[in-house]
């Protein structure tokens, strides 16, 4: 077998499109991990991949690399699943109802997500039950007493050197589609899932905007998994408002915990939830009508008593309520200026005045939207409600949404623009 090139030879022969080897994958992984490359070294790597995307064959390279280069978590169960989301839609809270669920009918589901400083994040929400940066040993305790879990990968090292690579995106704000495929199958091959539902959201203020480029990326992800001897469906989801009424981390964990109580039950949420869960539940062959499992579990009271049995064992109080959850001690609202039907939701627009009112750091701020599309709403309605721990943070939102208004009413005047003189 040919030996492997210098390090700056095969960082040179990867910036150049060439295909590497799979013992040259494992090199330029190692030379990664360990600091060999400049920052502007890793820079252009992710840039490369970005500009002239990887092939089927080079991503599954990839992530053997990826998952070598940490530790691999196996569960003694025959069905270990979980559900993952490429993001890119506000409120996507699903993750907080879908691993109870799922674990209440007796799979195992060890979800694992990324800590983030920027987004609002399944751990981050979880976060507001229990705590998420578990070890190895804890994850496989909590898993072995629930059959489920909902945990950062902080601690458990898996693929570390994929997140060397994405604070490097974060830096040059790119998200390269073929290394995001990567990202997500090395970690959950680390993980030793063995059946997965992928949720690409699709649609205008997504990162995913047409239904063909989804359709191309889910066969990507399925190619890949495949040969990585992984059983992917990937489910195509409507992204063009929040899922639910909050975007925020504690009003997030608000209407999770008020859904699975059975309280003002949010139709998106429910469906968008029990749907996955049900792919999952058909995949593993245990029913043939899955969403109606998922909705039996929920509506049953089992996958509440199961999300305490998690929350319990990952550190957290069982009897949490819903209003012990604290959010922004200061509130402001937006009015709804003519009669009409909300006929837009804008997610950028939403997630740039939850970010403005200080979300994710303060987990208290957020927004909840009372109307989503289609709804009627009479003139004078609260159509938006911000939240913060922080005043002035609050009127910049405030403004910012008065300047950008996210909730789009048919007929209403939008902005008005007057002469400058």
């Amino acid at each position: 077998m040919p030996l492997v090139e210098d390090s700056n030879i095969l960082w040179r022969k990867f910036l150049r499109g060439y295909s590497l080897r799979m013992e040259e994958y494992r090199a330029l992984c190692k030379n990664i991990l360990s600091g060999t490359y400049s920052e502007a070294m890793l820079a252009t790597i992710v840039a490369r991949i970005y500009y002239k995307p990887l092939g089927i064959d080079e991503i599954y390279k990839l992530v053997e690399a990826f998952v070598e280069t940490g530790d691999i978590i196996t569960f003694d169960s025959k069905y270990v699943v979980d559900k993952h989301s490429i993001g890119g839609v506000p409120g996507n809270k699903v993750s907080l109802l879908i691993v109870p669920i799922v674990a209440a009918a007796g799979l195992t589901i060890p979800k694992t997500a990324t800590r983030s400083i920027t987004t609002i994040g399944t751990a981050e929400k979880m976060n507001v039950f229990a705590p998420v940066d578990l070890t190895m040993e804890e994850v496989k305790e909590v898993v072995k007493k629930t059959k489920g879990c909902l945990v950062s990968t902080k601690k458990l090292n898996l693929a570390p050197v994929d997140d060397v690579l994405l604070n490097v995106q974060s830096e040059l704000k790119i998200n390269p589609a073929t290394l995001m495929i990567a990202s997500i199958l090395a970690k959950k091959k680390a993980m030793g899932i063995k059946y997965m539902v992928l949720d690409i959201p699709q649609g205008r203020g997504t990162k995913v905007k047409t239904l063909r480029e989804a359709t191309r990326l889910a066969n990507k992800f399925i190619a890949v998994a495949d040969r990585l001897d992984m059983y992917l469906q990937c489910a195509i989801t409507y992204g063009e408002q929040p899922i639910g009424h909050t975007v925020g981390v504690a009003l997030e964990a608000m209407e999770a915990l008020e859904t699975l109580y059975g309280g003002k039950p949010s139709t998106s949420l429910i469906e968008k939830s029990t749907g996955l869960a049900g792919i999952l539940f058909e995949m593993a062959g245990i029913t043939s009508e899955g969403q109606r499992l998922a909705k039996n579990m929920l509506e049953s009271g089992k996958a509440l008593e199961k999300f305490k049995e998690i929350i319990e064992a990952q550190g957290g109080n069982p009897n949490i309520k819903v209003s012990d959850i604290p959010i922004g001690t200061y509130k402001t609202e937006l009015r709804a200026d003519t009669n009409g039907y909300v006929v837009q939701i804008d997610n950028t627009l939403i997630m740039e005045i939850a970010r403005k009112a200080g979300a994710p750091k303060d987990t208290g701020a957020g927004v909840i939207i009372p109307y989503k599309g289609g709804r009627y709403v009479k003139e004078g309605s609260i159509i938006l409600q911000i939240f913060s721990n922080n005043e002035s943070r609050l009127d910049e939102a405030y403004k910012f949404a008065q300047d950008n208004p996210p909730v789009i009413i048919e007929g209403s005047v939008r902005r008005i623009i007057k002469p400058m003189h």
